[in-house]
């Protein structure tokens, strides 16, 4: 089994991560990052134990912070 990553593009330079590992099949993590030039920063991270709460909680996020 492979690792699950989905990106997010949020307003400007603000960017969401959703990744659920094959090692550790019970964690969602959304991590937020800032592009910041060439660089990302991470700024904010959320663990989840269900892909339907984090989907749901990163599309929220993107949608009042546009």
């Amino acid at each position: 089994m492979e690792d699950f990553i989905k990106v997010y593009p949020a307003s400007g330079n603000i960017q969401l991560q959703l990744i659920h590992r094959a090692s550790d099949p019970a964690m969602w993590i959304l991590n937020i990052y800032k592009k910041i030039l060439f660089f990302k920063k991470k700024i904010s991270s959320y663990w989840f134990t269900g892909k339907e709460e984090a989907e749901k909680f990163a599309e929220d996020y993107v949608k009042n912070n546009k």
